[in-house]
């Protein structure tokens, strides 16, 4: 399965949050790394989009889109930091 980077999100979640979102900070919940959202594993072949944690492959988001509506799963992420817009 081909991987991306947090950057493949870049567009849709500007559409959502109406901001450049991959500047984003988190943090795992399983292995504590800290990082921002451009720096995720990403997986775009299925019936939605993953994000994982680089280091321990959790998965730090969920993304599906269904009748144009858009539902964000963040399991995996202790607390997020958006930067000053």
């Amino acid at each position: 399965m081909r991987t991306l980077d947090g950057n493949a999100l870049a567009g849709v979640m500007h559409d959502l949050f109406a901001r450049d979102m991959t500047t984003t900070g988190y943090k795992c919940t399983s292995c504590r790394r800290t990082g921002v959202v451009a720096e995720m594993v990403v997986y775009m072949s299925g019936p939605g989009t993953v994000a994982r944690c680089r280091d321990c492959d959790t998965i730090l988001l969920m993304l599906t889109e269904r009748h144009g509506m858009y539902c964000i799963d963040m399991p995996g992420m202790a607390q997020t930091a958006l930067p000053p817009a």
